[in-house]
């Protein structure tokens, strides 16, 4: 279950006349928060306010679900919430998360979808487990075994979940190479806020 919080517009106070919704998503690893605070740092340089609200905040997490390592992936989010919290957010703030619910996809003009290949992703994984292994977060699996995993359902969620909703975007971004990308959605962000 979530934790217990404020409700979000107590959180987050500050009105804004034209509140803009940003949809960012993409597959596991394929660098939706490193975008996402690239893409915020931008907008906060040029006294535009950000605020970024995670999907994984919205994780059910409910032991049952979690006794299998491969819970269904649309079963174990709050939707309901997520979306309450949304409506708050566009009464007068700005967000950004992943677009898999429809009714939460309708409420955004700019929908963006991070293209990233499974190569890459994997490589990403690979080292953000080798930096909990270092920061002593997880206990050491071996590398194949990693891989493995990685291949299995996420690899199915992927195909699954996460591919099929490229179709709603409104822009695409190769983002295999950690540039910062962030100015080519920029000029659509202008026009939206206009």
């Amino acid at each position: 279950m979530k934790v217990s919080n404020p409700p979000i517009e107590e959180q987050y106070p500050t009105k804004d006349e034209n509140p803009l919704l940003i949809l960012i998503t993409g597959g596991a690893a394929s660098g939706k928060t490193t975008f996402t605070q690239q893409l915020r740092e931008y907008l906060e340089q040029n006294q535009q306010k950000a605020l970024i609200l995670p999907f994984d905040n919205y994780y059910a997490y409910s032991p049952l679900l979690f006794q299998s390592r491969n819970p269904i992936l649309h079963e174990i989010f709050l939707w309901e919430e997520l979306n309450k919290d949304l409506e708050a957010l566009l009464a007068g703030k700005k967000g950004m998360l992943s677009f898999f619910n429809k009714e939460i996809r309708e409420k955004s003009p700019l929908k963006i979808y991070l293209e990233v290949s499974e190569k890459t992703r994997l490589e990403r994984r690979l080292a953000r487990y080798k930096k909990g292994l270092e920061e002593g977060k997880f206990t050491k699996p071996v590398e194949y075994e990693i891989e493995r995993f990685y291949k299995g359902k996420p690899k199915e969620n992927q195909e699954t979940y996460v591919e099929p909703v490229e179709t709603y975007a409104d822009l695409v971004i190769n983002y295999d190479i950690y540039e910062r990308k962030v100015e080519i959605v920029i000029g659509e962000i202008r026009e939206k806020l206009k």
